[in-house]
């Protein structure tokens, strides 16, 4: 029976689970994790600054050269339910490099919470950071959003949520409608309502008005990937924002952070640029 679109359930759940076809998935997250290590250890950096109780509610921040530079946040993916900050600190050497801040948020993991709490958390951090921009150095009107996969979401989602200006989003393989996600096995730990994914999809909600948008899903992606990426960046340009597609024929769910970490990639040129601008 089809559920969603022209997919069975299984066949719905084979497009989102993203393991499936990375059969040397771990190999990736390990290897991320040594390199973020790297990063971590060659840049003087603030680590696991609180903005709540909860030891997961935390975010690092990697100053800029000089004062007075744009922030990028980077929210990291997981299905909402795991991974860590630490796992990505490499994605802020390109920016570090060009003279801009970076900070990497952490955020409570479903099931402990629900989608609508971790969302909270990201603007939370968010507005910690834009309450502290004179003390850490960066300006508070240039404030620029990046996520990967579920990060995608958040990013995109506390953006049109107006936890604090921001400038535009870039999201790598992002999730920008939920009702897939609702009928397929990740909401078994999710534990979304039609309402729950109504509310908190990205695509059924307005960015602020001169946010400009920044999307890649890699080519070796899943249909409904690229999907969601066509989708939402059509929704946007109705609205009148500025998108651009960053192209990147070769990638596939993981292999799209090392596009994200490679400063001559089509993504962070691309990226480098609209800050710039």
């Amino acid at each position: 029976m089809k559920i969603y679109r022209d997919y069975t359930r299984d066949e719905l759940d084979r497009q989102y689970n993203v393991r499936l076809g990375i059969t040397d998935f771990q190999d990736y997250f390990d290897r991320f994790a040594r390199q973020a290590q790297a990063v971590r250890e060659a840049h003087p950096h603030l680590a696991d600054v609180p903005y709540g109780e909860d030891p997961l509610q935390t975010f690092d921040f990697f100053p800029a050269s000089a004062n007075g530079r744009p922030l990028l946040v980077f929210i990291h993916g997981g299905y909402w339910r795991s991974l860590d900050k630490d796992q990505f600190s490499h994605l802020a050497e390109p920016y570090l490099a060009a003279g801009i801040n970076v900070a990497l948020l952490n955020y409570r993991l479903a099931p402990q919470v629900k989608m609508g709490d971790i969302a909270a958390d990201c603007a939370r951090a968010l507005r910690l950071l834009h309450a502290k921009a004179a003390a850490l150095g960066f300006d508070a009107g240039a404030i620029w959003l990046m996520g990967h996969s579920a990060g995608g979401h958040l990013a995109s989602l506390i953006a049109a949520l107006g936890a604090v200006p921001v400038r535009g989003i870039a999201c790598l393989s992002g999730i920008y409608d939920l009702e897939p996600v609702r009928l397929c096995y990740l909401n078994e730990i999710l534990h979304l309502s039609p309402g729950d994914a109504e509310q908190a999809s990205p695509v059924r909600r307005f960015l602020p008005q001169q946010a400009k948008a920044l999307l890649c899903a890699g080519g070796k992606e899943s249909d409904e990937f690229l999907r969601q990426r066509d989708a939402y960046a059509a929704n946007l340009r109705q609205s009148g924002h500025e998108v651009l597609i960053a192209q990147a024929p070769d990638a596939h769910h993981l292999s799209i952070i090392d596009v994200a970490a490679d400063a001559g990639s089509t993504f962070t040129r691309d990226m480098l640029a609209m800050i710039g601008d």
